[in-house]
């Protein structure tokens, strides 16, 4: 099902990207917040935006998921020319966390879920804000086989035959 998809991203960039000290399901955290944003930055918020269905059989289909992964840290740093260089390091540290993201997805299937293919990165953009948080959005697709409307045939239960007196 769609959350395992979801559930194994989110495990995959706690462990491959530590500088992420947020990462969960986007619920909004980063929409029309006040002051205090219910997120520590950097922050990954993932979520399954588009699914393009097909048929493979009567009950069997094929879904090309379109998964968002939201990248957002606030601007505290300087990233003028004169700045001093460690300012634009901090300033460059969105950067590094995009590309670990994608070496840490792109390709990568989890192994438990066969039912899903490996991630592809499609697209990335920045995301306009009018606040002192920079955010990318990153897409990535993968394909999954949705099984869930076959209907299995069950075993008959184990009917105890009456013994004849004949037998």
């Amino acid at each position: 099902m769609i959350n395992d998809i979801l559930t194994a991203i989110a495990a995959r960039l706690g462990a491959e990207v530590p500088e992420l000290k947020y990462i969960d399901e986007d619920w909004g955290q980063l929409d029309d917040y006040s002051d205090n944003p219910p997120v520590k930055f950097p922050a990954a918020l993932i979520e399954m935006q588009q699914a393009t269905w097909r048929n493979q059989s009567t009950k069997v289909q094929d879904g090309t998921l379109n998964i968002s992964i939201r990248v957002a840290d606030q601007r505290l740093s300087n990233t003028n020319l004169r700045a001093p260089a460690q300012q634009k390091l901090n300033a460059a540290a969105i950067w590094l966390i995009q590309e670990k993201i994608y070496k840490a997805l792109h390709t990568w299937r989890p192994v438990a879920y066969p039912d899903f293919s490996s991630l592809t990165r499609v697209s990335s953009r920045k995301l306009k804000r009018d606040d002192g948080v920079r955010e990318f959005e990153m897409i990535f697709t993968t394909v999954y086989v949705d099984k869930a409307a076959v209907v299995l045939p069950t075993m008959l239960a184990d009917v105890p035959r009456v013994i004849g007196i004949n037998e």
